[in-house]
This record gives C-alpha cells, structure tokens and sequence, in this order.
C-alpha cells in the first residue's frame, strides 16, 4: 500500500516548499495542512521539537525538521542523485541553500524593526551576490543542461529554486547558470501546473 502523507506548515513557501515541491515532482499525493499563525500556539506541543514543518506519515509517525523530511523524501521518490557522490553534491548546494535562507530570515524576520532595513539592504547587497555566486559555481561545476547536479531533476534544484524566490530575483540575470536552472525547473510541467495554483503568500 502506498503510504499516506501529510505536511503540516504554516501558509507560506518558506521551510515546507521545498517539501512541496518534492511531491510535486514524484507525482505523490500529500495533504498540505496550512497553519495560522493565530493557530499556532495551541498546535505547538503537538508537533515533534516544537516547531514547523513536520511530516505526518501514515497517519502516525511524525518526523520534524525541514531538512530531514526534505532528504527523506527525496530518497523515496529517487531525486536524491544517481550515486553517492552525487547526492553528497546535492547536499553541498542544499547546504548553501539552507545558509542563503538563514540570512534571508535573519534580514527579513528581525525583531527589531528600527534595523530590519539596514539588515535588508546589508541581505541583498553583500549576501546575495555571496551566496549566487556560490550557487551559480556550483551548478556549473556539477550539473548538466540546465540542472544543478547530473543531467536529471533532484532536490537540489528545488531548494535553489525555493530559495532564490525568496531572496528575490533581481539579479539572477547576472549568474547565468543560476538563471538557465530557474528557467529549467519552471518548464516541468508538474512544477508549472503547480506554481500556477499554489496559494499566493508573503513568504
């Protein structure tokens, strides 16, 4: 029997979209449980460490932790790399995913709104050309027509598509392997078909 899945996430992109994107791909039906933020608190000691996302899987086992859920899936539905050398290069550049995004939360996110535009500016002047151009090399050195690691779709090229949508696309154009990758991903038709019914969120 297929197993049955469900993803608990708050209605945003962020953490859970690259979860999101792996069923997408692998043509695996998910239920996408959507939390509130005015919901959250009374859900919170439910949820394995305390936080979001977590997996649900066949109604009783709950895994937390994006990255764990997102490497667990991409090694059921085989979009993980043909090898282990290879999945350690989808590691590597989800690695400095995960890195991008953790500037773009600490800029974006901060509590103190008096700095939150000096950290904004410092985020898309200094961190993005860093991480891009970390990126871009990366797909260069790795991948093939147009994919971040190998000549087929992995995980890797869904957290650098998830992530570069939420750092912003201004100057993707300057970081061409980067940019031939976005434009690959979005002509899958699961993805296209996807990315033009998802709900629209800030974040």
């Amino acid at each position: 029997m297929p197993k049955k899945y469900e993803l608990v996430y708050f209605d945003g992109r962020g953490r859970g979209e690259n979860s999101r994107l792996l069923f997408t791909v692998a043509g695996v039906s998910f239920t996408d449980t959507r939390v509130t933020v005015e919901d959250w608190p009374k859900l919170k000691p439910e949820t394995p460490q305390g936080t979001l996302p977590y997996l649900v899987i066949d109604g009783k086992l709950k895994l937390g932790q994006s990255l764990a859920i997102a490497r667990y899936l991409a090694r059921e539905f085989k979009l993980y790399g043909e090898d282990k050398l290879q999945m350690a290069f989808v590691d590597e550049l989800l690695e400095i995913s995960v890195d991008l995004g953790a500037q773009y939360e600490k800029a974006f996110f901060a509590q103190d709104e008096a700095q939150k535009p000096e950290l904004i500016r410092k985020f898309k002047e200094e961190q993005i050309p860093k991480y891009f151009r970390l990126l871009n090399e990366g797909i260069a050195a790795r991948g093939k027509n147009g994919f971040a690691v190998g000549s087929n779709l992995t995980l890797a090229d869904l957290a650098i598509y998830n992530i570069t949508e939420s750092s912003g696309l201004e100057s993707i154009g300057d970081y061409s392997f980067l940019k031939a990758n976005r434009d690959k991903i979005e002509q899958v038709d699961s993805i296209a078909k996807y990315l033009n019914t998802r709900p629209i969120t800030p974040f």
